[in-house]
């Protein structure tokens, strides 16, 4: 099963005045504590392999879990922190593991590149 398939979420593609957009939104209106990772919806193919890349640090580098929390800059409107081995989004209560978060930060990358 596909981490968007498990958080309950759809890609779409949307072609407005020749303009292609991408949009990340929860199948079937659902609304819970994985609407918050909509914030797919702001990363760009740049910012989605950079998040990768942070992520990726922090699960490489698992023998070390005592790292402090580390606020991401991708976004400036949305604060992303990795708290190993949670990402956890605006402060929110639902955090999602960082391991979820890189595979569905991979298929969002195959997706904007498709």
């Amino acid at each position: 099963m596909s981490k968007k398939d498990k958080y309950g979420l759809e890609f779409l593609k949307v072609t407005a005045g020749g303009n292609i957009g991408y949009n990340c939104i929860r199948k079937d209106g659902i609304v819970d504590g994985n609407n918050l990772l909509q914030f797919l919806n702001y990363l760009n193919t740049s910012g989605t392999e950079l998040l990768m890349k942070e992520i990726n640090h922090y699960l490489n580098n698992a023998e070390n879990p005592d790292y402090a929390p580390y606020d991401s800059m991708i976004l400036e409107h949305i604060d992303l922190k990795i708290e190993y081995p949670y990402l956890v989004i605006d402060g929110q209560p639902n955090v999602f593991p960082l391991a979820d978060i890189r595979d569905l930060l991979q298929e969002w990358l195959m997706f904007l590149k498709s």
